[in-house]
């Protein structure tokens, strides 16, 4: 079922900080508006010359391990509960719609967004992949996948998530529009709502020495409206 944050409160202003009032490569009303999400997917693969779907699934190998591990963990300690992800920052849902594909048909997924309009989008996705998915030809056992649950929630505050409630969590390319100090309260979040022995897989853009023939060009795109790109591809991501 949906669920809506306890942070979404009268005061709208109090919900989204500063650093999410950017219009991140100049997307369309920023990330408030149906309008923006309805041109996000065209306008990103337009960006990234049709590779972000491609980008997006090299998350995917990690993911399919996490779940060979949980498999194995559950036959050990004789238990057997379904595997539980977490997506933070899930835009539109289409990622969680690959994900889907590559799990066992009866994980549990919740998402988290702070935009109410993203969010939307995202449970039309859920709704159009699992009526699909149900109606496939190929779906012999006539699984239902379980709705996703949404909760609208700044990523470095998950307090409606319980301490270690998630198998794996995943987020994709968040990080390089955050500021210093919020990467490390939303790295902090994301280890605090994974089980001891979960998996926690980070996407995003290249920084400097990863590909050193990139290196020099790299700041360039601090000039899509991302102001805090300078400081992510210099960041020491494994210290937070």
């Amino acid at each position: 079922g949906d669920e809506t944050s306890s942070t979404n409160q009268n005061d709208e202003n109090s919900i989204y900080p500063d650093y999410y009032r950017t219009a991140f490569h100049y997307q369309t009303d920023g990330w408030m508006s149906t309008r923006s999400a309805q041109v996000y997917e065209t306008s990103t693969e337009s960006l990234f010359l049709g590779r972000q779907d491609a980008m997006q699934r090299t998350a995917l190998p990690a993911l399919m391990r996490a779940a060979r591990d949980f498999s194995t963990r559950q036959k050990i300690l004789q238990k057997k509960r379904p595997m539980r992800v977490l997506e933070v920052a899930c835009g539109t849902g289409r990622f969680l719609t690959f994900v889907q594909d590559n799990l066992p048909p009866d994980t549990e997924y919740t998402a988290v967004d702070l935009s109410p309009y993203y969010l939307e989008a995202a449970r039309e996705n859920d709704a159009y992949y699992r009526k699909f998915t149900t109606d496939d030809a190929k779906n012999k056992n006539n699984v239902v996948k379980k709705p996703t649950t949404f909760l609208q929630a700044r990523a470095e505050d998950l307090r409606q998530l319980k301490d270690e409630s998630f198998d794996a969590v995943v987020c994709m390319y968040l990080f390089h529009e955050l500021p210093t100090d919020i990467r490390q309260e939303v790295a902090a979040e994301m280890a605090r709502v994974v089980v001891p022995g979960g998996t926690v897989v980070l996407t995003d853009s290249v920084q400097q020495g990863d590909r050193p023939i990139l290196d020099a060009a790299l700041p360039n795109f601090q000039h899509m409206n991302e102001p805090h790109y300078i400081s992510y591809m210099q960041d020491n991501l494994p210290a937070h």
